[in-house]
């Protein structure tokens, strides 16, 4: 099996009240290899050998959560705002742009690897609410 991505859009609050309107949001791309996968059967006491092609992705989904949420929690910037949703969380390809770019943002010890994505100017701008003219 290749290493599954996934994506994450997790939004970061002080209290879970406040999660509707979060103080800060996060896109991450984490990736997984069969090492990290069979480890995590392992530890979740399942045979991998046995396992779906559908069982390995939920597997994998966990793992990926995880350690999107391990992540944020060293993350000093968002240290502060314990409360996260997961807002989407998706299977997704591997970007292209990631094989010509620097290290990941970060490798856990599980050899989970996320990159923290930019977010886009245009992206910024339709979270932001919009004002009617009076």
């Amino acid at each position: 099996m290749n290493p599954l991505c996934f994506f994450a859009h997790v939004a970061l609050a002080i209290d879970t009240d406040s999660l509707s309107r979060p103080q800060a949001t996060a896109n991450l791309l984490i990736e997984l290899d069969d090492r990290t996968l069979k480890a995590g059967g392992d530890e979740r006491q399942l045979k991998f050998s046995t396992l779906t092609d559908v069982q390995k992705v939920d597997l994998a989904g966990e793992i990926c959560r995880t350690a999107a949420l391990d992540y944020l929690s060293f993350e000093d910037e968002f240290k502060k705002l314990p409360a996260r949703r997961f807002v989407d969380f998706s299977l997704t390809e591997r970007p292209a742009y990631l094989s010509i770019r620097s290290a990941p943002t970060c490798t856990l010890p599980n050899h989970s690897k996320i990159w923290r994505l930019v977010q886009s100017e245009s992206d910024k701008l339709r979270a932001q609410p919009l004002t009617l003219a009076t």
